[in-house]
């Protein structure tokens, strides 16, 4: 299960650096730490990440950090005001967690979670089992 985690988080560090260069930004070693640090720990502001990799590369500003966390946000890597987890739900995912308006908790696994979603785009008129390239949740 750990080494499927660490195989998941690879793909999905790939694709996310493959939408860097589609962006026309170079792919550096300081990009490359900052996307290691956001995908090992749970950091909640630029300032923890910065923390995270100043310990690496002393020579990393946090100006470059919070340029990074921006174009990460442009790319609907992030989402605006949670904290900076990445969401395996772009990459295909173990499942999800709901939390109700009367903070009771449901949870989905992958199975379950595909065939909500294929129930919700039957109704709107697909057909067959659609390939969800991406969800982005609002």
């Amino acid at each position: 299960m750990q080494d499927e985690r660490l195989i998941l988080a690879d793909r999905r560090k790939d694709e996310i650096l493959t939408m860097l260069r589609k962006k026309g930004m170079r792919v550096t070693k300081q990009r490359r730490l900052i996307l290691d640090t956001v995908f090992a720990h749970e950091c909640t502001c630029c300032k923890e990440i910065y923390y995270q990799v100043s310990k690496k590369d002393k020579s990393i500003g946090i100006a470059t950090v919070y340029r990074m966390i921006n174009v990460l946000t442009e790319l609907g890597v992030f989402r605006m005001n949670v904290p900076y987890r990445l969401s395996d739900q772009d990459a295909g995912c173990a499942g999800c967690r709901a939390v109700l308006k009367d903070q009771s908790v449901v949870e989905f696994d992958e199975e379950e979670l595909q065939r909500v979603l294929e129930e919700a785009l039957s109704r709107k008129g697909y057909s067959g089992r659609p390939q969800i390239e991406k969800l982005i949740l609002l």
